[in-house]
């Protein structure tokens, strides 16, 4: 009976306790006395987890908004830059960009209200970063640029050469992204400096492109020449889709002048949109599985780490969260801008032929064509791809392609061209085959004489297929509402078939077709 009644006593004591660990848990930091909410905070914050305290450390604001006292001051003091990191892991797990809003807002109070405090810069480089990811580009650019002006106390407190290094990115980028070129000149040049002293090839290359850019936009296209080596690199600086449209444009440019030979540099540096996406979607995928890697272990290893090694790791986990959020950010650019690759394709095969690299051109033009069948363009596509076959004397690619554009009867604007030189080619190819039947028809051997039945076959199928075309041309040239740009090759079209009558001896064929008499009757 005893040992029931202790049973009873243990099992009610146990459910109280459960009771007030939930009760403690689960109330509002708004409800709590104030040691409780102090105490809980210091609690959070000594087991590393401060987004767990930031909702204490905010009724702590709340409750002080006003006060003057000294002692509460250096409780706000002691407890404000936390917060800030708090807001900082809050987003680093969830993603949600409002907490990145406070963590700006957390880290700017406390730079604020505490300029003397050690940790003060180092909240004004956070709200930097914060604010940037939160595309609050002017606001951002104004906090670094007194960050690294010398002029005021900050600059020299930044012992670490990688956080000045942080600053001067996070400044050209901000100049960037508003196309700022007076600001952001020299901004791109300091980066450019201290990136290639620091031996950071994305940063230099982020750079290089800010520089390649602003050449471009304000037609100083002869600065880009120097950079050009510097883009070969695999960077993201190298895929922003900003730095891509704008070599396009420069290569447009150098077209234009008639340098066809340095617009091709330009051309072969241009990513396509696809190229672009495609970059983004793998980085995004490493960056979330890094993300999610430090935070699993920190899941199961947070509580037996050191605390200079878990800081260094929530510091890692943010600052990737911060580059997952950029690369979403280009990925979903890229996905909402309409694509260039066709144009580029186009004015790469273009430029090909301008500088008379005919194969090439050829080749480029084709691809184009085959690659995109759906495009809008396609009909430009296909004929480009078969006036370059013709230019090369890609005899079997120019056939290809010229039934392909004449069995497709929607299209129209090539056809009395496509149509001439087929017939052209045609006739061409049956004057050969007939040569070689006519030059072996005495052979002896059982192989030549094969051969002589197969060229004279040929013959006569490229012979119809001629006819058949110069029909269809004459047919079309003369239906009703033909316009004058269907009618431009008749004359030839008649010269042809009456020369090829003439030279197969087909008298009554000509007669029949060009004097309308058969058999000696009209």
């Amino acid at each position: 009976m005893n040992q029931k009644f202790d049973f009873m006593k243990l099992a009610c004591l146990f459910c109280l306790a459960c009771f007030s660990i939930s009760s403690v848990y689960g109330q509002n930091p708004a409800d709590m006395p104030l040691r409780q909410v102090i105490s809980e905070a210091q609690t959070m914050i000594g087991k590393g987890d401060f987004a767990g305290a930031s909702p204490f450390l905010d009724e702590l604001e709340v409750r002080f908004e006003d006060e003057k006292d000294p002692a509460v001051e250096k409780i706000l003091q002691q407890f404000g830059f936390v917060r800030g990191i708090g807001y900082l892991q809050s987003f680093g797990k969830t993603g949600n960009q409002d907490f990145l809003g406070k963590a700006a807002s957390a880290f700017g109070f406390f730079a604020e209200k505490f300029p003397n405090d050690p940790k003060a810069v180092m909240a004004m480089q956070r709200r930097t970063d914060c604010l940037r990811a939160l595309h609050e580009w002017k606001e951002a650019a104004r906090v670094i640029e007194t960050l690294l002006d010398p002029s005021k106390p900050y600059k020299k407190q930044i012992l670490k050469r990688s956080e000045l290094l942080n600053l001067y990115f996070g400044r050209a980028q901000c100049y960037h992204i508003v196309q700022d070129w007076v600001k952001g000149e020299p901004s791109f040049r300091d980066l450019l400096k201290f990136a290639d002293l620091a031996k950071d090839e994305d940063r230099s290359a982020y750079a290089v492109s800010c520089l390649t850019e602003m050449f471009v936009v304000t037609k100083r296209i002869d600065e880009v020449f120097p950079l050009l080596p510097r883009l070969s690199g695999d960077t993201p600086a190298r895929y922003d889709l900003r730095l891509n449209v704008n070599l396009m444009q420069g290569a447009s440019q150098l077209k234009g002048a008639g340098r066809h030979v340095e617009a091709s540099l330009f051309y072969a540096l241009t990513m396509t949109t696809e190229e672009i996406a495609a970059f983004y979607t793998d980085r995004e995928k490493r960056l979330q599985t890094e993300v999610s890697q430090i935070e699993q272990f920190l899941a199961l290893k947070a509580s037996v780490l050191p605390k200079r090694r878990l800081s260094i790791l929530k510091d890692k986990s943010n600052a990737l969260s911060m580059k997952l959020t950029n690369a979403k950010g280009q990925l979903a650019l890229v996905k909402k801008t309409p694509s260039f690759t066709t144009t580029l394709r186009w004015r790469k095969a273009e430029n090909f032929q301008e500088t008379k690299r005919d194969w090439e051109s050829f080749w480029a033009f084709y691809w184009l064509y085959q690659d995109f069948p759906k495009h809008k363009s396609v009909e430009n596509f296909i004929y480009a791809a078969f006036a370059s076959a013709n230019t090369v004397k890609h005899r079997e690619k120019s056939i290809e392609l010229g039934e392909e554009y004449l069995k497709n009867e929607s299209w129209m604007k090539f056809r009395p061209d496509v149509t001439f030189i087929m017939a052209n080619a045609y006739r061409l190819e049956a004057e050969n085959q007939l040569k070689i039947a006519v030059a072996l028809q005495n052979a002896v051997s059982t192989s030549e004489r094969n051969r002589a039945d197969t060229a004279k076959q040929k013959s006569n199928d490229y012979y119809d297929r001629f006819f058949d075309l110069c029909d269809k041309y004459l047919a079309l040239a003369h239906k009703s509402g033909a316009k004058d740009e269907d009618k431009k090759y008749a004359k030839d079209f008649v010269n042809m078939m009456g020369s090829v009558y003439f030279k197969l001896k087909r008298y009554g064929d000509l007669l029949e077709k060009f004097a309308g008499y058969e058999n000696g009757v009209m």
